[in-house]
């Protein structure tokens, strides 16, 4: 159990970074991550933590690869396959040299063979840290693509480079010979199986999805197994399991256009599944690196006190030589990106500052032995805490220098624009559809508050709010008051019922603590309203008696009289009075016409006030009012209310079509909004198919 709430805690620790990083979104989503990590090491569960080197990688690497592959561009891979190939393999073997020489000069008590092991580890990249701090910014194309073809192999080939230094080290020996042998095996053994078994993933998907098999309850988790099942073939195989996992990904993206000839709730199923399943995971990473290094902080204090400063001028040292090498490696065109030559300069420091390590890195620091032969792996939290100063240095400097590089991103749609045409957009349809339906107002007004909360995002303003509420009050009063002066209800129900509007109102602009007097005091009202009925009524019966002696009536009334004193007596002193069936219907009926005449008088109202400005005040105070007039009117969802969305839909696309006719959108904007309404309406008839 242990291991679960450990896991469980990291997880929330992720949703909790990943929750605040949009407030504040200047500084990239893994410092907060890694942020969380460090506060949740204060946990006495997590002093001595330690997860699974293989676990680790099979659980988290596996997926996230496999998720790349799967939305990479293979036509765009297969045109720059050369530029791969330097990147990803060249240039990766060379830093592995480079980086493993002088590590190894820097440290003559870290063994060659573990020297090189450091260095395959700090040498992959990760295109989507890339992405979360570039996330506003205009990156070249041509270097964007460059980086995120690059990190799909780079991986690989740190990986197989460390497993070599790795065996080199436990069993010491090493032969150039077979080393490189050992390399092409691995690489493209791994590359190998993972085409064949993503084939047979592909295959078996298309046979489940045309035998009619293809409920998302089959095909998402089957989905989600894949990476899991390849990556521990290739292992068992004693090939590389994160290039057999990057091959499937690649061959489900070639066999795009197959896949999507499963239904579409499949398909938005299994993206949002995907999305994030590798959303958590990589922010797992991140969050697990800020739990372990106080940990690792210690340990090395305990053994080495006075390496700590070698250990971080080593990390900065290895961060600006491969700095240096990515940038000679672009400025040369040697990537073969092929800028123009007035560009090279720029691309080169921008491909080079992009150049961030994060998950693989990571992943590979973690996944190094906790012992050899029998005893604690030497230097395994010093090359940890090495990785982990290389990654939060190359997460930092591109944060703070690449601003005063590159552009902002022009967005084609302005996101505060595109809410404002998509509050019109709605309010245009609502109003239609109000118009043209006034026999079924329920129904409408059931429309109206789905689709307004589909185009809300800002919190009301709750004053507004408070007043929009108050003139809604008002208007409730005045209906009860006409009803009552019409004769349709009684003059003492209208009064009850204002009553309670009243105290309703109080409540509402009161405090907290003083609802709660409030409701007490009516309480203990009704409390003592019950226990005094008996003496109440005794008092009642008595009096009545003495009237008859001071006033004398007729023999037939005094006859009358007694009787219902003798009635009353015989009453039983305990409980409530036998209920009249015909007396409770007609309040029932009076109830729900006043129900019903001050839900339409207040809907009509929150028509006429409705505007783009105040859309979020007005549909807090008419859900409100929805959502009571539903509890007492018992309105189901109806064919009528179905009818009723697709003429909504209707109105929304007839909206974009005249604004676009006009020119008064641009054609990203309509685009932008055709997309949003076709989203919702698809999404909602699913649901009506799913409630058939």
């Amino acid at each position: 159990m242990a291991v679960f709430y450990a896991v469980l805690l990291l997880v929330l620790a992720t949703i909790v970074a990943n929750t605040v990083y949009p407030y504040f979104p200047i500084i990239p989503q893994a410092f907060y991550q890694i942020f969380a990590g460090a506060l949740l090491s204060l946990v006495p569960l997590y002093h001595h933590f330690v997860l699974e080197p293989e676990v680790f990688m099979l659980l988290i690497i596996a997926p996230l690869m496999f998720y790349d592959g799967r939305n990479a561009n293979a036509k765009e891979l297969r045109e720059n396959l050369g530029s791969v190939f330097s990147m990803a393999v060249l240039l990766a073997i060379l830093t592995v040299v480079l980086m493993g020489y002088l590590s190894h000069a820097m440290l003559a008590t870290m063994p060659l063979a573990l020297a090189f092991a450091l260095a395959a580890i700090v040498t992959p990249t990760d295109a989507v840290a890339v992405s979360s701090i570039t996330t506003n910014m205009a990156v070249p194309e041509r270097v964007m693509g460059m980086l995120e073809r690059e990190s799909l192999f780079n991986d690989a080939s740190g990986l197989v480079a460390f497993s070599l230094a790795l065996t080199a080290f436990t069993t010491g020996e090493f032969s150039l010979g077979n080393g490189i042998k050992h390399f092409l095996i691995v690489f493209f053994g791994g590359l190998l199986i993972g085409l064949i078994l993503g084939l047979v993933a592909v295959w078996t998907r298309l046979y489940l999805v045309r035998t009619g098999k293809d409920s998302t309850s089959v095909i998402v988790p089957f989905d989600v197994l894949i990476p899991f099942l390849i990556y521990l073939a290739a292992e068992h195989l004693g090939l590389s399991g994160i290039l057999a996992v990057v091959a499937a990904g690649l061959i489900y993206s070639l066999s795009n256009n197959q896949l999507r000839l499963s239904s579409t709730q499949l398909q938005l199923v299994s993206r949002s599944t995907w999305r994030i399943l590798t959303s958590i995971l990589n922010g797992f990473v991140f969050v697990l690196l800020g739990v372990s290094l106080p940990t690792v902080w210690v340990n090395i204090q305990q053994d080495h006190t006075k390496s700590i400063p070698t250990y971080v001028l080593l990390a900065v040292i290895l961060y600006v030589v491969m700095l240096a090498l990515r940038y000679l490696w672009i400025r040369f065109d040697w990537a073969l990106i092929h800028s123009k030559p007035a560009e090279r300069r720029e691309n080169a420091l921008i491909g080079a500052l992009s150049g961030v390590h994060g998950t693989i890195t990571l992943a590979m620091a973690f996944s190094l032995p906790l012992t050899l032969h029998g005893s604690t792996f030497p230097l395994r939290n010093s090359m940890i805490f090495i990785a982990a100063v290389v990654i939060i240095l190359s997460l930092l400097v591109p944060t703070l220098l690449l601003p005063f590089i590159l552009p902002t991103k022009q967005l084609p749609v302005d996101p505060a624009e595109a809410l404002q045409e998509r509050k019109a957009l709605v309010a245009y349809a609502t109003d239609r559809l109000v118009q043209e339906n006034p026999d079924y107002p329920e129904q409408a007004q059931k429309v109206v508050e789905i689709l307004n909360s589909q185009a809300m995002t800002e919190r009301p303003d709750r004053r507004k709010v408070q007043e929009l509420l108050q003139q809604a009050t008002q208007i409730e009063v005045e209906t009860v008051q006409k009803l009552a002066d019409d004769g349709v209800i009684s003059s003492g129900f209208a009064n009850r019922y204002v009553r309670m509007l009243v105290l309703k109102s109080r409540m509402s602009n009161n405090n907290p603590f003083t609802n709660l007097i409030l409701w007490l005091r009516f309480v203990g009202h009704r409390i003592s309203h019950s226990f005094g009925r008996h003496g109440r009524r005794k008092r009642r019966i008595a009096q009545q008696q003495q009237r008859l002696q001071r006033h004398p009536v007729s023999p037939e009334q005094q006859r009358l009289i007694q009787q219902r004193l003798q009635q009353e007596q015989a009453a039983p002193h305990h409980g409530r009075h036998k209920r009249d069936p015909q007396a409770d219907k007609q309040r029932r009926e009076s109830f729900l016409k006043i129900e019903q005449d001050v839900y339409n008088n207040v809907i009509a109202f929150l028509t006429d006030v409705s505007s783009i400005e105040n859309q979020a005040e007005v549909n807090s105070v008419r859900n409100y009012y929805n959502a009571r007039h539903r509890r007492f009117m018992s309105q189901e969802t109806t064919d009528q209310q179905n009818e009723l969305f697709i003429q909504a839909f209707q109105h929304e696309y007839t909206y974009i079509r005249q604004k676009r006719s006009a020119q008064e959108l641009s054609p990203a904007m309509a685009e932008e909004l055709y997309q949003q309404v076709s989203t919702d309406q698809m999404l909602y008839m699913q649901e009506i198919a799913g409630e058939n």
